[in-house]
């Protein structure tokens, strides 16, 4: 009997090395390693306070990598040319670095927000952006490994320098080296891409896009609501909540994203381009569901599993680990596991909706997921934190799951028709 699961277990590993997921998942495990277990030693000695700090900066980076992308990633995935790839790599790069820069006019509204975090969030996201839509550029040119390395250096320079910075006390330490793991993971993704780089061609880009204008109509906004609904919380408790409290719920956010992160981006970098191939050589959907439902499946009991240990082991140790320090960290991870867990249904497959151009159905969606958040911060301002986070961590499980269930009824529609329009 152990023979023969043993058998089936190395088969289905080999089948999903064969579909390059543990080379994404090699770069992606060492870097969330390092994020998660860097992350609490550094929590501890930085303390609640900065690391709330912390977690406004990783707001404002991943809010605005998302607002300069302009949804170039799915243009590099999508379009079958591939001079007309690097042309939309090149120009997009410099149009992204315009964008920064008017960007850097949210320093002049008033928020309860350091203008240097600020400042340093934008550069950061504009980093950020390269280096994501290189790794998509080289992912589609199945670069793998290459994928795979820019994936952990910065999260292992960040936290080397964060580690530096405790002994030789630089201010906001934490942001200061996470900055610069970026801009190495920036240095590493031009390096890596600059053989593709080309003259940029603008008319020929725009006439690239206007192919593909519902990226622009649908996705690009979708994407960029489903950042503010994601990444807004930790601004919104800042306005509400004290620092330390805003410390506690962005590590445990953290803790507990990062199983989503190592394990589902690593499916989605390879299912994406795979679903797009499906897609493109047949008419019949049944092959794209069945590889669909696998792969968000797989995910979902990998999340499952780890979910269960972290709740089960690891929130006692980190009450040692934290002492009292952190009263509140465990509860809020018990609570946010239900909401995450019904995103891991979503995560690994979310570009299925473009891929089938029901990008309609993905810009509702965020607008729920950015409402979750008004929703939720009303509730905890009238009735505490613990409220918010059980609201916010219930609309999350309600609504994922319900766009999950959404999604196999779409195939089965499309299906009786046999062809994706």
């Amino acid at each position: 009997m152990f023979s023969y699961t043993s058998r089936m277990f190395f088969n289905k590993f080999k089948r999903i090395n064969d579909n390059h997921i543990t080379t994404i998942f090699k770069g992606n495990f060492i870097s969330k390693f390092v994020l998660v277990i860097g992350g609490l030693v550094l929590a501890k000695y930085y303390g609640a306070a900065e690391y709330g700090i912390f977690g406004i900066y990783l707001s404002i980076t991943s809010i605005i990598s998302v607002l300069l992308g302009f949804a170039q990633e799915h243009l590099i995935i999508l379009e079958p040319n591939e001079k007309n790839i690097n042309n939309i790599f090149s120009s997009s790069s410099l149009l992204s670095v315009g964008a920064m820069f008017f960007c850097f006019g949210l320093v002049f509204i008033p928020f309860e927000i350091p203008k240097s975090i600020i400042i340093l969030g934008i550069f950061t996201g504009y980093l950020s952006v390269f280096t994501n839509n290189s790794k998509f550029l080289l992912a589609r040119k199945k670069q793998f490994k290459t994928v795979s390395f820019l994936t952990m250096s910065d999260a292992v320079i960040s936290f080397l320098f964060q580690v530096l910075f405790v002994f030789i006390k630089i201010e906001n330490g934490l942001v200061i080296g996470s900055l610069l793991g970026f801009f190495s993971a920036f240095i590493a993704a031009f390096f890596f891409s600059k053989k593709h780089f080309s003259i940029p061609n603008f008319r020929l880009y725009f006439q690239t896009v206007k192919k593909r204008m519902e990226l622009l109509k649908y996705t690009y906004p979708s994407t960029l609501i489903n950042a503010l609904g994601n990444n807004i919380m930790p601004i919104l408790i800042s306005l509400y909540f004290a620092s330390s409290i805003l410390g506690e719920f962005t590590l445990a956010v953290k803790i507990i994203s990062v199983p989503l992160m190592m394990i589902s981006s690593s499916i989605a970098m390879v299912y994406y381009p795979k679903a797009a191939e499906i897609n493109n050589r047949q008419k019949d959907t049944n092959e794209l569901f069945k590889y669909t439902k696998k792969m968000s499946l797989l995910n979902f009991y990998f999340i499952l599993i780890l979910y269960f240990l972290i709740n089960l082991v690891g929130i006692p140790i980190l009450e040692i680990f934290f002492n009292k320090d952190w009263e509140s960290l465990g509860l809020f991870i018990f609570i946010m596991s239900f909401g995450y867990l019904s995103r891991s249904l979503i995560n690994p497959i979310s570009d299925i909706l473009t891929i089938l151009k029901k990008n309609k159905i993905a810009f509702y969606f965020n607008i729920y997921l950015l409402l979750v958040n008004i929703i939720a911060i009303y509730i905890g301002r009238e009735k505490g934190i613990t409220y918010l986070v059980a609201a916010f961590s219930s609309m999350l499980f309600i609504g994922y799951g319900i766009l999950y269930f959404y999604i196999l009824t779409l195939f089965k529609k499309n299906e009786s028709n046999q062809k994706i329009y």
